[in-house]
């Protein structure tokens, strides 16, 4: 630990110009980079505060729910919620006002030891939660060191990064020492993490299962089905770079056979939507993000808004559900399923490895592995509008095996807390 410590002071420059060109890249808020650093932008609220960090947008939504209940286990508590990246902190930003004053926004300060000082000394946290797999050596033994309890909530591991861990283990590189407990995503990464250390595993499911459902602009949902009107839909929900491409393709040949198709594309960074439309050559697109309409001779619909997403699943029967065809590891399936939309995803899901498994395994979601397969099955449900209605309630009843997970995690926080928090 002490070589990583002096490492993270000695390559702070090299860090510091690195944000810095992530600021002209416009992957920073230049008006907070001092967050970045370790610095407030917000002054602490008074009592017991409780820091949460969810590095992006899937873990931000997930999170939601353990905040909720951690407000509810005590009038005492306020929650210190950190984020990485611009997404998320736009998603959160739309949140926190329904918390009325006991949920602050902050960027997770970089993993250099006086940054995570000067963090830790001003917000003083009574118990630090990490989401899935956010591994922040001076943050995580800094914060225990301070007295704080700390959790890792959701937490995955694939076997690559199992193997790497257990290597600086023997090393005496013992970072998972530092949770007070762990709580694993699922069965497989229960098994991983007990390899790693000698502290309590334990596995309730995944959390994604519970999240909140992605929120419906009903106004909104009513207006895009006026514009659409009849025209057969195809979406491709957070696709990412190498993604688009296909999606693009597969617009191509289908409207061959479905003249009237409208594909919408909603890019899982919406601030890559220059880049995007470069691909779109002569086809006529309508961009969201601009407020232009869809018309009957707009052939691509480029959703490049935050927040949305509820209201495309809610209006489509089916989705293509990107990071998937790239090796990305996938997104939450239980968010489109949800609403009642079926999905079709890539054979990359590492990340959300056991639920696609079981959903494979009950015929209730689409896996392909390439640019034809995606096109055959988008083909079928354009075909038969019946298919992605029977394949979202199969999709449903595998997900209701979750419950109460939330409640269950923060059952074992709080009384981890309990004594030194007053809860």
């Amino acid at each position: 630990m002490l070589v990583y410590r002096i490492l993270s002071v000695l390559l702070f420059p090299f860090i510091e110009l690195y944000l810095f060109y992530r600021v002209a890249k416009k992957k920073e808020d230049k008006k907070r980079l001092k967050e970045r650093f370790g610095n407030p932008t917000q002054p602490r609220v008074e009592g017991e505060l409780v820091w949460l960090h969810a590095v992006s947008v899937g873990e931000t939504n997930s999170s939601l729910i353990l905040v909720e209940e951690l407000l509810k286990s005590s009038p005492n508590i306020s929650i210190l919620f950190t984020t990485t990246t611009l997404t998320s902190a736009a998603i959160l930003a739309q949140k926190i006002p329904d918390f009325r004053g006991r949920v602050i926004h902050q960027f997770l300060p970089v993993d250099s030891f006086f940054c995570v000082k000067n963090f830790l000394d001003f917000w003083r946290p009574r118990a630090a939660i990490f989401v899935e797999s956010e591994i922040w050596p001076n943050l995580i033994f800094e914060a225990r060191k301070s007295g704080a309890a700390t959790f890792l909530v959701n937490a995955r591991m694939s076997e690559k990064s199992a193997k790497k861990w257990r290597i600086a283990r023997m090393f005496g590189f013992k970072i998972f020492d530092q949770f007070t407990k762990i709580f694993a995503q699922t069965s497989d990464d229960k098994n991983r993490f007990e390899k790693l250390t000698n502290q309590e595993i334990l596995f309730f499911g995944n959390l994604k299962s519970q999240a909140q459902n992605l929120t419906c602009d009903v106004a909104k949902l009513d207006e895009l089905k006026s514009q659409i009107g009849s025209r057969k839909i195809f979406v491709a929900a957070s696709t990412h770079k190498g993604e688009e491409e296909i999606v693009i393709a597969a617009h191509q040949t289908l409207k061959k056979e479905f003249p009237d198709l409208l594909t919408i594309l909603i890019p899982r960074h919406p601030n890559r939507a220059d880049e995007i439309k470069n691909l779109f050559a002569e086809k006529k697109f309508a961009q969201r993000s601009k407020n232009e309409k869809i018309a009957s001779a707009t052939e691509i619909y480029l959703a490049d808004t935050l927040g949305e997403l509820g209201t495309f699943y809610s209006l489509a029967d089916f989705t293509f559900l990107g990071g998937s065809l790239v090796e990305v590891g996938g997104h939450n399936p239980f968010e489109p399923i949800k609403l009642g939309c079926a999905v079709i995803s890539g054979s990359h899901v590492f990340n959300f490895k056991e639920i696609y498994q079981n959903l494979a395994e009950k015929n209730a979601c689409v896996i392909v592995d390439s640019q034809e397969k995606l096109i055959g099955e988008v083909r079928k449900f354009l075909q038969d509008e019946q298919l992605g209605k029977a394949l979202a309630d199969k999709a449903s009843n595998v997900i209701k095996n979750s419950e109460n997970i939330a409640e269950k995690i923060v059952g074992e926080m709080v009384g981890e807390m309990a004594g030194e928090m007053g809860l």
